[in-house]
């Protein structure tokens, strides 16, 4: 069990890199680790939809063409990468959806980390516990640390904290799949610092879906080099000039580490719909008004949404032009949530962005920027009033989203979201072997048993 010095003040590079080497499997509550394999089906079940999708496939392409074949499974792909390019496809593919697990106020996805911990997992034979207790420690040190530099200068900035900081927790959690001493788990993660990247401002285009990958690629090349022997700055983290304050303007900061069952894999709030988090309670609150007053897109002549100063720096398309800005389109979100539209993946598509049903029903939404409500990325609250032709208005405050850890999906949601995005995707067989499977992970001797049966017929060189 890892007890930390009572001499440090703050946190520091070598103390997370302890952290990591020294807490174990039997040192996590229960309570988290059903929690990390829910979040696991969510994970690796938006893998198999994000599989075939624009910018996973130029990836595949890309990995084909530059020699990346290894013995790590590509999900949905008829090739096996190394760990590093297994871990990148699948965290894009993961990504390309934007159904990805989000904590707040850090920001801290799962989609650059769950995909990464079982490529890895699947290179070394790992077990179903060592995968989990990876996992949940390379969570921890990320999104912690996030808690605090997000709102301490890193949003500010513009800085990701999933893909950049991320990269040293996929750096970590890999080291210990590895099985690295503590000098080289503390030097896997101080190389990962210098590969970290990623930006707020690239949200809805290719770029942004790939730095997921980018943080898995890069924390495991990391983690091997460590491992053979490359060095970083023991300090790169903490202090004047380190990590935290080049990404957030905070040299010294401290936070508490996971154990039992107080660790912010539990913070992790799951979507419903393939958007941006930030979307997810307005649909509950603009559905919820369509639904209890009877309304059609016909009788709406106004949605407007209640906003903080940040939203609109995040959802910032009024007329998207492919999937990806969709997904970080509020009008496009209004008009298909008002329209009828399932809310789900082919909401999202080229062809619904040409759908004149919903293209017809864009104009009606309406963004009311409230500076006084603060700069945190998500924010206390969004508020949603629709106006009828008749002049009635309905009105809601929306506090919360089905799926944030305050009104968690039931387990039968979270499998039924996990059949519907590998139906016709998978056989029904490996479905549902792939699914018992991650709901006992804890109980799977060898990761590659679960990892094989994800794989597919899709061929990098397809167009």
């Amino acid at each position: 069990m890892y007890e930390r010095p009572q001499e440090d003040a703050m946190r520091t590079t070598r103390d997370l890199a302890n952290y990591i080497h020294d807490t174990q499997y039997d040192d996590i509550g229960g309570d988290v680790i059903e929690r990390a394999k829910s979040l696991s089906l969510s994970s690796l079940g938006s893998a198999v939809t994000g599989a075939d999708m624009d910018t996973t496939r130029l990836m595949a392409r890309y990995a084909d063409n530059v020699g990346a074949k290894g013995n790590t499974t590509v999900i949905g792909y008829d090739f096996m990468a190394t760990p590093e390019w297994g871990a990148a496809m699948n965290c894009i593919a993961s990504h390309c959806t934007e159904l990805e697990d989000v904590a707040w106020p850090d920001a801290t996805y799962t989609c650059f980390l769950i995909p990464s911990v079982f490529a890895m997992g699947e290179s070394v034979g790992a077990s179903g516990k060592d995968v989990l207790e990876a996992l949940i420690l390379g969570y921890e040190v990320v999104s912690r640390s996030g808690t605090v530099t997000s709102d301490g200068g890193a949003v500010k900035r513009g800085v990701l904290t999933g893909s950049s900081m991320g990269t040293v927790g996929v750096a970590g959690a890999a080291a210990k799949l590895l099985r690295l001493d503590r000098e080289k788990t503390l030097h896997a993660m101080a190389v990962a610092a210098s590969f970290g990247s990623g930006l707020t401002r690239q949200t809805g285009s290719g770029a942004h879906v790939i730095e997921a990958g980018m943080a898995g690629l890069n924390g495991i090349s990391a983690a091997h080099l460590a491992a053979d022997g490359l060095t970083g700055n023991p300090t790169i983290l903490e202090g004047k000039a380190g990590f935290w304050d080049a990404t957030a303007g905070c040299p010294d900061i401290d936070f508490p580490l996971g154990q039992g069952d107080d660790f912010r894999i539990m913070a992790v709030g799951m979507k419903k719909y393939p958007c941006c988090y930030l979307s997810q309670r307005i649909i509950d609150g603009v559905l919820d008004i369509v639904k209890t007053n009877g309304l059609t897109a016909d009788d709406i002549v106004e949605v407007e949404v209640g906003v903080n100063a940040v939203f609109p720096q995040i959802l910032k398309y009024p007329d998207p032009q492919n999937a990806e800005e969709a997904r970080f389109s509020l009008p496009h979100i209004v008009a298909s949530a008002i329209s009828g539209e399932d809310m789900f993946v082919d909401t999202f598509t080229a062809e619904k962005l040409r759908d004149e049903a919903i293209l017809a029903q864009r104009k009606k939404a309406k963004m009311a920027i409230h500076e006084e409500w603060g700069r945190d990325q998500l924010g206390k609250m969004n508020t949603v009033s629709i106006t009828t032709k008749n002049g009635e208005r309905f009105d809601r405050e929306c506090y919360t989203a089905k799926g944030d850890p305050s009104d968690p999906l039931s387990a039968e949601e979270i499998s039924a979201r996990y059949d519907r995005c590998t139906e016709n995707r998978m056989d029904d067989r490996h479905r549902m072997e792939t699914r018992d499977m991650l709901l006992s992970l804890e109980t799977v001797t060898d990761v590659r048993d679960l990892m094989q049966l994800y794989r597919g017929q899709l061929s990098p060189s397809a167009q």
